[in-house]
This record gives structure tokens, sequence and C-alpha cells, in this order.
């Protein structure tokens, strides 16, 4: 299973604006700057997770970016159905002539990417934007936020 650099840069982009929000809202030349994100692909990424409600733009000339809502409230998932859709799609198996002709095995295979499917969104869906602040903090106080996954 893989995951998409619009999903790794997406949340990457989210955690750095909860880290670094304040009384001015986070600029995206700054987040591509700390995150090493085109900021041309940023700034796509930042306008589909303000349709989802993710964050809010702020314009104006000390205008940018912040939390439309809680860190603690914004989970790994949200953001990743934001920029991609569902997390791990519906398997098709069963649907196919051959899959038919396995017989039982179509549906063990099912069963199989249901499982997957729900581990993934297990730990997605539980993992907040707040837990990766503190993560970050714990690992290297206020130091600027730099992630890799």
């Amino acid at each position: 299973m893989n995951f998409t650099a619009k999903e790794d840069y997406g949340i990457r982009a989210v955690v750095d604006i909860a880290i670094n929000r304040g009384d001015t809202p986070v600029q995206a030349k700054e987040i591509a700057a700390r995150q090493e994100i085109p900021e041309q692909f940023l700034e796509q990424l930042l306008s589909a997770l303000r349709r989802a409600g993710i964050i809010r733009s702020i314009r104006g000339a000390g205008g940018g970016y912040d939390l439309e809502g809680a860190p603690e409230r914004i989970t790994v998932g949200d953001i990743m159905r934001a920029l991609s859709g569902p997390i791990v799609p519906n398997p098709r198996a069963g649907d196919s002539d051959a899959a038919k002709r396995l017989g039982g095995g179509a549906s063990d295979l099912k069963e199989l990417w249901e499982r997957i499917r729900l581990a993934v969104c297990e730990v997605v869906d539980t993992v907040t934007v707040q837990d990766l602040v503190d993560r970050h903090r714990a690992r290297f106080g206020s130091q600027a936020f730099m992630m890799n996954i």
C-alpha cells in the first residue's frame, strides 16, 4: 500500500500550521519553505483542505492559513480523505467472472481486503493533528517542524 505525496505533504502542512499558529495566520510560502513542498503544489493542497473544512484562509496583507477546528479534533484520516478520497477503496473481489470461478476464495479475499481497510482506518482515524504536534514537541521542543513519513 502506498501513500501519495499529496497525502504526505497535506499532513505535513496541517501539522506545520498547528505548530506555528499564533496571533497571525501561517503563510503558504513559510510552510513550503519549512516542509520543502513546491509552493504551487502546496497551494492546491491547501485549497482542497480549505474546501473540506480542515483549514481556513485569511485574506489580506497579513493573511495566510489557520486550522478551522481544534487540532485534537482533526485526524490524519480527515486530511487523507480530503485530499484523496477513501483511505483504502473497497475491493471489487467477487465482481469479476474470474473471482466467481474461485468460489469461496473470492469471499475470503473480500474479507482480507476488508480487514486491511479497517486496520488502516483504525490507525488514521485515531491519530490526531494534536498527537503529531505533541510528538514533535516531545522530540524537538519548539524547534521548527519538518516531518518525513
